[in-house]
């Protein structure tokens, strides 16, 4: 009875976090001028700070009852887990991407490729649309120009403007049905993910940690961000390399994932060295990376071939790692000048790059290379690489959920901890208005609430139980 309860309860709190939307969809029938981001209400008439305090409220409670669930380990089998996932992920589709308008962005250069067959890596969504705006009743095409993004060309790789492009093409110049064929495809996939981490791990409690995780849900279903997809290839990477033993599929689906955000390479040395763990000699070790490396590469080029003109589209990624936005470095800039931070960026990149580089090294002479060891330090390096970035949003900390089922209980404890405190921290925008000015403020609370987040969980035993590791 109790865990029907705290299951329905967590059902109903789901709800109220998605009723704004469905009013404003009821109200509006469509997403088309849609523009009330952070603001929970999605009413400009109510008042933003007790819209603002609902959703912290609803949202610490929510994270409450799944804490709750995941430690009481309600589901008999992955089954019933799946199903009820399903259920929530329906009701977490009605939620408008309130706190982020890149799905709009999707929308409008997965439009532009698939119907007016341009080349989204040379021509932007808003040149093509204003040019042509008088031959244009596309209303897909015309929210992918207004949105923040829209006059940059393709700023993710190939794989997953192919994701764009297909959910695109099958929406009929509709705004509204075209969110909604993306928010069923990350439904699809979050599911997918959810089943493969359980088949990965054999254990219920980190598909529950990922499926049911409010972060997730908002993120990933809420506000349709294209990270779960990165997700999906990973552990379809790390799945095929343990469980089915074939370096080529492995190498396959981790260049699909690299294919939409360019981080992942950091798997390859791992991916390779671990399937020639049992070889001794250094220099065959050394070789196969070289071998399999150039495989990579062929196939990562290759999924260019159909936008490539010249050498520009392999660096479209680049793009957002010039842009500041959300980081350390804006509160550094903000609070102390653009020479501290400059220092700071230089600092960061050094020591990501030597710890990266100590940690291959490492692999590659490790006698006795164990899979839960070396992912670990994978997942460092992931951290570092975060630190690094000039552009940081809450749902790059998604990068590190592929690999949860093998890190410590401390550490599976501290990512779920730093995402709700990330997904918290956004009321600063909530409170004020979406701008730079803020971002300061931004990482200022992402640290402090993390600091408490820490100082409560140690003093019990949330996701502290003691994991035994298999390879």
């Amino acid at each position: 009875m109790r865990k029907r309860i705290t299951k329905i309860s967590f059902i109903i709190i789901c709800i109220l976090l998605v009723i704004p939307s469905l009013i404003y969809l009821i109200n509006n029938r469509t997403i088309l001028q849609f523009d009330t981001y952070f603001n929970f209400a999605m009413n400009k008439d109510l008042n933003k700070i007790i819209s603002t305090v609902c959703y912290i409220f609803l949202f610490i409670l929510l994270t409450f009852f799944y804490i709750i669930i995941y430690k009481t380990n309600m589901f008999k089998d992955i089954k019933s887990l799946l199903k009820y996932n399903v259920i929530i992920g329906i009701i977490f589709m009605i939620m408008l991407p309130w706190t982020s308008s890149d799905i709009f962005y999707y929308m409008g250069v997965g439009e532009l490729d698939a119907r007016y067959n341009q080349n989204p890596y040379y021509t932007t969504t808003r040149d093509y649309y204003e040019q042509n705006i008088e031959n244009i009743d596309d209303e897909i095409l015309k929210k992918g120009s207004e949105n923040y993004w829209g006059n940059t060309t393709v700023v993710y790789g190939p794989t997953a403007q192919t994701f764009f492009k297909i959910c695109s093409s099958i929406s009929m110049k509709n705004a509204t049905l075209a969110l909604f064929v993306f928010k069923l495809v990350n439904l699809i996939i979050h599911i997918v993910n959810t089943y493969i981490i359980y088949k990965l791990s054999k254990r219920m409690k980190f598909s529950i940690l990922y499926g049911l995780n409010p972060f997730i849900l908002v993120e990933a279903i809420g506000n349709v961000h294209n990270d779960i997809i990165i997700l999906f290839f990973v552990l379809l990477s790390i799945y095929f390399l343990l469980k089915r033993k074939s370096l080529i599929l492995s190498i396959i689906f981790l260049v699909l994932a690299t294919g939409i955000k360019y981080f992942t390479i950091l798997l390859l040395p791992i991916v390779i060295l671990y399937h020639y763990r049992e070889e001794k000699r250094l220099i065959i070790r050394f070789l196969r990376c070289i071998e399999y490396g150039i495989v990579f590469l062929l196939l990562y080029l290759a999924e260019y071939l159909p936008y490539l003109r010249d050498f520009q589209p392999l660096f479209s990624m680049m793009v957002q790692t010039e842009r500041y936005s959300c980081s350390l470095y804006v509160a550094l800039i903000l609070d102390y000048g653009a020479d501290i931070m400059n220092i700071a960026k230089f600092l960061f990149r050094i020591i990501f790059v030597l710890y990266y580089i100590i940690f291959c090294i490492n692999l590659l002479t490790e006698k006795n290379i164990r899979f839960y060891n070396i992912i670990r330090k994978y997942n460092l390096s992931v951290c570092l690489f975060l630190l690094i970035l000039t552009n940081f949003h809450p749902w790059y900390l998604m990068w590190l959920f592929p690999t949860i089922m093998w890190m410590k209980s401390n550490t599976i404890k501290n990512i779920i901890g730093i995402s709700f405190c990330t997904e918290i921290a956004n009321s600063v925008y909530m409170f004020l208005i979406e701008s730079s000015r803020y971002d300061g403020y931004f990482v200022k609370l992402i640290a402090l609430l993390f600091v408490v987040w820490v100082l409560v969980t140690n003093r019990n035993t949330i996701f502290m139980d003691k994991i035994k590791n298999k390879t």
